[in-house]
């Protein structure tokens, strides 16, 4: 009998525990730097952009002086390397660089 009672309390319990996270009264978009030199980015900002735990993040200061957060993309740095040093070896043929180095 004792079983019953304890399984609707617990079924309550697990119901009041699913709630959408909505913003507190209160909370502000501001941080401050710790003395060693660290931040924390209000949950709010993080869910907005779509970071969690763990995620690495790239930081940029754009033209006007702002420092710009966001995910940091491995593939984006790659992308950015072979568009800026692409054309290096746009006339270099490795055949010929073979021949002339081993000669047969």
């Amino acid at each position: 009998m004792a079983s019953k009672v304890k399984a609707k309390k617990t079924a309550k319990k697990r119901a009041l525990k699913r709630k959408v996270p909505v913003q507190r009264a209160g909370r502000t978009s501001t941080s401050r730097l710790s003395s060693k030199n660290q931040l924390t980015v209000p949950v709010d900002i993080l869910r907005r952009v779509g970071l969690e735990a763990g995620d690495e993040v790239e930081f940029v200061v754009n033209d006007a002086g702002f420092i710009e957060l966001s995910k940091y993309d491995k593939m984006r740095a790659l992308d950015e390397l072979v568009a800026k040093y692409g054309d290096l070896f746009a006339d270099f043929d490795l055949s010929e660089e073979r021949k002339s180095a081993w000669p047969e």
